[in-house]
């Protein structure tokens, strides 16, 4: 009996991954291509300055209390992080990155911990996304954004986001859906990238604000952190996005 297309290609759609997810582990495995961990010393509290146009800054810490900040920490595996709240009268606007050196994290794992997924399960809601958001800044062009609109989950204004997934230097294409749910080809296809490329470089980078963040883009003071954001390679680069 013949078997069925079908079938046939649900089997070998599983073989075949698996397969070449083993062929590139036994390479890395022979130093052919093996990666070499490393980071940068500490650079986020240089590049972006904590005081700037009259704004003030404060440090926040990744959750309310130490224990879940700890928490965080392990989860995140992170080699440096910046989590900072600036405020001017009544405006406020928040920043937050987080940096992995070469080696140090897989990037499937830092794609899985955007606002979409992390914010969602702590019980905020999606009012509005939009997905690879062109962006100008001072006749420079940043790299796509990510843009959404998120209820918090006690009520209170919305607040609005733009993030950012630098992979040495290049855009991470998250597809044009909500990523409360990991793509499995993105997955498998990390997951190869990674054992034959080893963990690369990245920047996770997210700016918050209960208004537009389109309005501050004229502020002297938030041009100051942005253009400390485009020395952690927030503008866009000679070379092509991360396709996937």
């Amino acid at each position: 009996m013949i078997e069925a297309p079908t079938k046939w290609w649900r089997r070998w759609s599983l073989v075949v991954p698996a397969a070449v997810l083993v062929l590139a582990v036994t390479v890395q495995g022979m130093h052919i291509l093996r990666e070499v961990p490393g980071a940068r010393g500490p650079h986020l509290a240089q590049a972006v300055p904590a005081t700037t146009g009259g704004w003030t800054s404060r440090e926040v810490p990744l959750g309310p209390n130490e224990f879940l900040s700890s928490e965080a920490e392990k989860v995140l595996n992170y080699d440096e992080v910046l989590n900072r709240e600036y405020s001017r009268g009544g405006e406020s606007f928040g920043v937050y990155v987080a940096y992995w050196g070469a080696g140090k994290m897989p990037t499937r794992l830092v794609a899985s911990h955007t606002p979409d997924r992390c914010w969602t399960e702590n019980g905020w809601r999606c009012l509005d996304m939009k997905f690879k958001q062109p962006v100008t800044f001072g006749g420079v062009a940043l790299q796509p954004a990510e843009w959404r609109l998120f209820e918090p989950p006690l009520g209170g204004s919305p607040v609005y986001v733009f993030y950012w997934h630098l992979v040495e230097g290049r855009t991470y294409d998250y597809g044009g859906r909500f990523n409360n749910v990991p793509s499995v080809r993105l997955w498998w296809k990390d997951a190869v990238q990674q054992a034959v490329l080893g963990s690369r470089e990245q920047y996770f980078i997210r700016l918050t604000s209960t208004e537009p963040l389109e309005n501050l883009w004229s502020d002297p003071g938030f041009a100051g952190v942005l253009r400390g954001l485009e020395q952690l390679g927030l503008a866009v680069p000679h070379s092509t996005p991360v396709s996937h």
